[in-house]
């Protein structure tokens, strides 16, 4: 099969495992948040910024040198697994040694009891991480979107069951194992007949992946704390109920990131990684992925932000009325993330992994004093809003700072990637709120027609002023 079939397939396979596990997602957090309180949903993002941090750490920040390197012998991969198997069992007793430390820190002693439960991931996740990554490095989509939507809807069930039961945020946690067991048990039945590992450690099979593993190490963990700052910041100042509020809004607008970014930003990295010493053909692939990503994001988040008034009452009740304001900037948060999120695959298939460090260091100098200011001045608007600033301002550096570095001189191709179609989901934003101001409807039939008219004139106007960019999508589907 062609790289260029390959990465069609693969986008095929997960955007449909994709759909499936946002619209689970959707009904998850339509359900949970009328069971549930604010306050729980607050706890669990706390228990989420520990159990996540510490997930970077799991495999050594190695997995992805796999996909990079492209070949590994038996051996190599065996000290490899095993080396997943020793790290987590590292980081579960390092959660729970540090229990009561991240407890003082959140000024929270639920979280006591609370992490250790939620710290069995990394006795589960490492015993199918390596058969992930390797299913990912040779384009097995198919398999590796199935595993995920199955296990996306397992733990929904779990979650959903549990908090019915009055199980509370220990519900959260509950969906988040049986998720992670799930998926874990696939990898294994499909792996261990691909690529059984022998009983086989040696510390020198690992070497030329330690160096790529720590600038990995290095780049996630302070990529991570950009990323939670804001929901740090705000658990540790204002407390699991404005946490969870926020959580939960952030939750609704990180979908694209979490599930259709990679759709195509997985695929692209391995097929990346093949032309990795063809610069221009990792420009063309680079840009046209972000045009992509920007395409469906765009109408997607943009417009989420204009439905976001009629959409939350609805879909989560009237108590989650006060996080409206905080979807609707979040949202924009969100678009520009997903911008940027694409340079990951570029960093790690040109092995430049360093790049993506002291990219992340930067941010991390900037994003506290940011979030920290609008926590202080503006309380959970004020965090929102300073988010906000901070994306768009990454946007000009990001060019400057590392897609220069990476690719040459490309401005004018790199705005051209996100530009015009912001430019015409801006448009439709707009649309879509004066439909709103017409005449008065019921809430459900006023979200439905603003959702399928902003849906056409957002599709017209592409065909009319993006009619190149869709042309290249189609031929490529159809190849």
């Amino acid at each position: 099969m062609s790289l260029k079939a390959a990465a069609v397939s693969g986008a095929k396979w997960t955007t449909a495992s994709s759909i499936i596990s946002i619209l689970v997602q959707f009904a998850q957090i339509a359900v949970l948040a009328r069971l549930l309180e604010p306050e729980d949903f607050g706890l669990m993002a706390m228990i989420m910024i520990v159990i996540g941090f510490a997930q970077i750490y799991a495999d050594a920040g190695i997995s992805s040198a796999l996909i990079y390197r492209q070949e590994a012998t038996r051996e190599t991969l065996s000290s490899l697994y095993f080396l997943n198997l020793f790290a987590g069992i590292a980081i579960f007793l390092i959660a729970l040694l540090t229990m009561p430390l991240i407890s003082i820190a959140f000024s929270e002693p639920r979280l006591k009891s609370l992490v250790p439960i939620a710290a069995i991931v990394f006795l589960i996740i490492p015993f199918g991480q390596q058969f992930r990554v390797l299913l990912q490095r040779d384009l097995s989509f198919k398999i590796l979107g199935t595993i995920e939507a199955g296990a996306a809807i397992a733990g929904a069930a779990a979650a959903i069951g549990t908090a019915i039961l009055d199980f509370g945020v220990l519900s959260l946690i509950i969906g988040q194992i049986v998720s992670m067991l799930v998926a874990t048990l696939a990898l294994v039945i499909v792996g261990w007949h691909r690529w059984k590992p022998s009983w086989h450690f040696r510390i020198l099979d690992l070497e030329g992946y330690f160096s790529f593993g720590l600038y990995q190490m290095g780049e996630k963990s302070v990529n991570f704390f950009n990323s939670r700052t804001d929901q740090l910041l705000l658990g540790v100042l204002l407390g699991p109920h404005s946490l969870g509020l926020y959580n939960l809004a952030w939750s609704l607008v990180i979908q694209p990131i979490t599930r259709i970014n990679p759709i195509l930003v997985r695929v692209a990295f391995p097929l990346f990684a093949k032309v990795q010493d063809d610069r221009n053909r990792l420009k063309r692939g680079y840009f046209f992925l972000v045009w992509i990503l920007t395409a469906i994001n765009g109408p997607l988040l943009i417009g989420f932000s204009a439905v976001a008034t009629l959409f939350i009452p609805i879909f989560l009740g009237d108590r989650w009325t006060e996080t409206i304001s905080i979807v609707q900037i979040l949202a924009f948060v969100s678009f520009f993330r997903s911008i940027s999120n694409p340079i990951g695959s570029l960093f790690l298939a040109t092995g430049r992994a360093d790049l993506g460090f002291k990219w992340n260091l930067l941010l991390l100098c900037l994003q506290p004093i940011a979030v920290f200011a609008g926590a202080h001045f503006g309380g959970l608007m004020g965090v929102a809003i300073s988010v906000l600033v901070m994306q768009i301002v990454y946007i000009p550096l990001l060019y400057l700072l590392l897609i220069r570095t990476l690719l040459g001189a490309c401005l004018k191709e790199y705005i051209a990637s996100f530009l015009p179609i912001f430019v015409i989901s801006m448009v439709m934003g707009l649309v879509v709120l004066a439909i709103s101001e017409t005449a008065p409807a019921t809430p459900i039939f006023m979200l439905a027609a603003q959702i399928t008219l902003g849906a056409i004139f957002y599709v017209v106007l592409c065909f009319l002023l993006q009619r190149k960019r869709i042309e290249e999508v189609r031929q490529l589907l159809l190849s």
